[in-house]
C-alpha cells in the first residue's frame, strides 16, 4: 500500500491507530473483514481510514447497483 492512501484527510498525515478514523482490521470480525478485502474496499493487513472506507463501499454499491442505458 502506498503512503498517499494512508494518508488522514484531516490531519493530511498517515492515517494509522493513532487516528480516531482508522479501521484497525484487528476490530472487525473476520467474515466483514474477508469480504470487505475481497472487494478491494480495506487492507487486509494494515487496516484503513473509516471515510475512505465509506467512500469505497458506496462507490462500490453504486457501480453494482446502477445500470446505464445507451441509446443510439
Amino acid at each position: 500500500m502506498d503512503e498517499n492512501s494512508r494518508k488522514c484527510p484531516f490531519k493530511n498525515d498517515i492515517c494509522d491507530k493513532t487516528c480516531a478514523l482508522f479501521i484497525n482490521p484487528e476490530d472487525l470480525n473476520e467474515l466483514l473483514l474477508n469480504r470487505l478485502a475481497s472487494l478491494g474496499v480495506v487492507d487486509r493487513n494494515y487496516g484503513m481510514c473509516s471515510l475512505k472506507t465509506l467512500a469505497m463501499s458506496n462507490a462500490r454499491n453504486i457501480f453494482e447497483n446502477t445500470t446505464t442505458r445507451r441509446t443510439h
